[in-house]
């Protein structure tokens, strides 16, 4: 590496991103099985090719809701991210004994 520091990404971040990349892959292919079903003369019933693409952005949204959630009740007065960054902000600069910053 070049120096460079990795950071790391929080858990339901990187949860996030992986279902996003492999929802599209999931999506593009079940989109693909149907043409060439399509396009080969299948004359059965294609139910189960909508579920193919529907259920996992079913999914999806499930996940994002659940994640939202979290977010709202991290950030607002008691959540972990607000108490954390409110704590921060009442730290006396370093090296000095003034007053925390308003």
């Amino acid at each position: 590496m070049t120096g460079r520091r990795q950071v790391r990404m929080d858990f339901s971040k990187r949860l996030i991103q992986d279902i996003r990349a492999l929802l599209w892959v999931v999506t593009v292919g079940g989109l693909a099985l149907t043409a060439y079903c399509i396009w080969a003369g299948y004359v059965g019933s294609l139910p189960w090719l909508s579920a193919i693409v529907g259920l996992p952005w079913t999914a999806h949204g499930a996940v994002c809701a659940f994640y939202l959630n979290m977010a709202k009740s991290d950030h607002r007065e008691g959540g972990i991210t607000f108490e954390n960054a409110k704590a921060a902000r009442n730290q006396p600069p370093s090296g000095s004994s003034d007053s925390p910053s308003i």
